[in-house]
């Protein structure tokens, strides 16, 4: 009886442990038939360490459990479909995830303390949105006279000052959390890069962030930036030219005394805008500067190689040495 009690009890003790690792819990409401499909795509990680889970709905429920070894964010995707409609940050906890099978896109994410920040700061967004009236602002800025754009563009300031400072003081709060290094990696090129690389390296007294993909990323976009100062050579490339013609990046920037590149996209209205203006003054500047765009879409891994952030970005170069970087960066309309 003895040794039976005690079996019972060391079971009981055992079962009341709490659960380690993630539980993420989704329920969809309305019309299931509404919905792409019953598969959800559960992707997580990087582009270059990326992995994915499926689960199949059931009743419009379904639940998917593991455990991470380092805290990262993912992304909700029905099978089929290009584009995730809901993307959120991750940690060892139960998480649940309501959507509304009208509109998935505003799912909503609640569970650890990462995505609990998020959640708030989209609130706290949405309530300064709405005391300086930043959309019935932003309907009327492209008819706005220049003055009534200054002052949209004044308000907007304002607006977008207390978003950041709230932003800021959290991750001055939080120097390790998940959401001050997303921030890093997707700001890596728009920050003073010495200030970068102190914030990163907070990171790795950290065993959780060990092996931390979004870190280690970060770092070498980082090296790559710092490698691309003003006054470094720049790395070499191969790219063909309109006629189909490779051309080396090092025998042009050899044979002239400055040379700008442009990168950008088709889909990128102010790459589209800047276009012409580029083309014209290549036109005008025939001799002086020699002027190359390269199509990120096409150049993935050479606009990360040379830190392009965002576009439309003009980088210049002085005898193959970085000189200057033009990038987009103003948050302003």
């Amino acid at each position: 009886k003895l040794l039976l009690i005690g079996a019972a009890a060391l079971m009981a003790a055992c079962s009341s442990q709490p659960e380690t690792g993630y539980n993420v819990n989704i329920a969809v409401s309305g019309d299931l038939a509404q919905l792409p499909n019953d598969t959800l795509i559960f992707n997580g990680g990087t582009k270059k360490a990326p992995f994915a889970d499926t689960v199949v709905l059931v009743n419009g429920q379904a639940t998917i459990k593991g455990e991470l070894t380092t805290p990262t964010y993912y992304s909700l995707t029905f099978k089929g479909e290009k584009r995730a409609f809901k993307r959120f940050f991750l940690e060892n906890t139960k998480v649940n995830v309501a959507i509304d099978a009208a509109d998935p896109k505003a799912a909503t994410v609640t569970g650890g303390a990462t995505q609990t920040f998020i959640n708030e700061m989209n609130e706290k967004q949405e309530a300064l949105a709405a005391s300086y009236g930043i959309d019935s602002l932003m309907k009327g800025y492209s008819k706005a006279t220049d003055e009534e754009k200054a002052k949209i563009e004044e308000v907007y300031d304002k607006y977008q000052g207390e978003v950041d400072a709230f932003e800021k003081a959290y991750m001055e709060a939080n120097p390790t959390s998940l959401y001050t290094l997303s921030y890093l990696a997707s700001e890596v090129g728009n920050l003073p890069i010495d200030e970068v690389e102190a914030k990163l390296a907070a990171f790795d007294t950290l065993p959780a962030y060990a092996n931390n993909a979004v870190l280690n990323e970060t770092k070498e976009v980082a090296a790559l930036i710092k490698s691309l100062q003003p006054g470094n050579q720049a790395p070499d490339f191969v790219q063909n030219d309109p006629d189909g013609k490779p051309i080396r990046f090092s025998d042009i920037y050899s044979k002239n005394k400055l040379t700008m590149i442009d990168f950008w996209a088709s889909w990128c209205g102010p790459c589209m805008m800047l276009s012409p203006v580029i083309a014209e003054l290549a036109e005008e500047l025939e001799g002086k500067v020699k002027v190359g765009k390269v199509n990120v879409d096409d150049e993935q891994e050479l606009a990360i190689e040379y830190g392009v952030m965002s576009i439309p970005t003009l980088i210049f170069f002085k005898n193959g040495e970085k000189v200057k970087f033009s990038g987009e960066k103003r948050k302003t309309p």
